[in-house]
């Protein structure tokens, strides 16, 4: 093998090592508190979602929705918006928050959110939280 076939060889290879790393770095969510799908019983002041790159918040969204899950197919489906809107915080940021309100009745909710990345990738994304006080 010659030193140029090698090269070409090398790099091929971190080209398909490189490229699928830059496919899958959008704004994900990682983590959410409280969890997602998940059943709580103490109310807290905001939900709040972790991305797996930093987001514009100016440019994103996170809404709360009562929901109602069809019984015949198990979807779940937004009613009205429950939430109070997002709370203050960087321009850009791995955290969005949205605050929830203070009476809000026990049920099903759907939260759902649209991220732009600082890569200029959109995502979305949504996950139910099932309040029994």
């Amino acid at each position: 093998m010659t030193v140029a076939q090698i090269s070409r060889w090398l790099a091929l290879v971190a080209l398909t090592v490189w490229l699928p790393s830059i496919s899958v770095a959008h704004g994900m969510l990682t983590r959410s508190q409280p969890a997602a799908d998940s059943e709580i019983a103490q109310l807290p002041e905001a939900i709040r979602l972790s991305f797996s790159e930093r987001v514009e918040s100016r440019f994103s969204q996170v809404t709360v929705h009562r929901a109602l899950r069809d019984a015949e197919t198990g979807e779940v489906k937004p009613q009205e918006r429950v939430d109070g809107g997002m709370t203050e915080g960087p321009a850009v940021t791995q955290e969005l928050a949205v605050r929830l309100p203070e009476d809000l009745a026990a049920g099903l909710y759907l939260i759902k959110w649209q991220v732009l990345s600082v890569d200029s990738h959109r995502t979305t994304g949504r996950f139910t939280l099932t309040y029994t006080p």
